[in-house]
């Protein structure tokens, strides 16, 4: 495996690895809207649960194997989806759907170039850029621990 897929395969580990580090906080909006009762900090809980269940097997991932960092990815995009389906607060559901998105593309991405595909390097790069800004915006709103 040359270096600079490697190199890739780690910067995703990491960000990913992030995700752990996320969490709801006291100052998170405790309100709650017409369509729901579910607070902010509630539905940020129950995201975090859903990050932290599926993250905890990625820091035992070899940083040199691709296809172990797509199926990770491919299981917090999953975990996503499961997520915004539980979720009822209109705030954090909004954003979980670009939360989705971003780690199943990155997931797309990792695989392709787990397949040998290293033209795909660096969609990956920008689709884990995606997952970075969707990751921020996460954390804008449930605050981080």
């Amino acid at each position: 495996m040359n270096r600079r897929l490697t190199a890739l395969t780690v910067t995703a580990l990491a960000l990913v690895a992030l995700t752990g580090c996320t969490g709801g906080d006291d100052s998170a909006s405790g309100g709650s809207n017409a369509a729901s009762n579910q607070s902010v900090e509630d539905a940020c809980t129950q995201v975090d649960d859903v990050m932290t269940e599926a993250t905890q097997g990625i820091q035992e991932i070899d940083p040199s194997d691709p296809a172990a960092a797509a199926s990770a990815l491919r299981t917090i995009s999953d975990g996503m989806g499961e997520a915004a389906a539980q979720v009822t607060n209109e705030e954090v559901s909004g954003i979980l759907p670009d939360l989705q998105t971003a780690f199943s593309s990155a997931a797309d991405s990792m695989e392709a170039v787990a397949a040998g595909d290293t033209d795909r390097a660096t969609e990956l790069t920008t689709a884990l850029s995606d997952v970075q800004g969707s990751i921020d915006t996460y954390t804008e709103l449930c605050g981080a621990s």
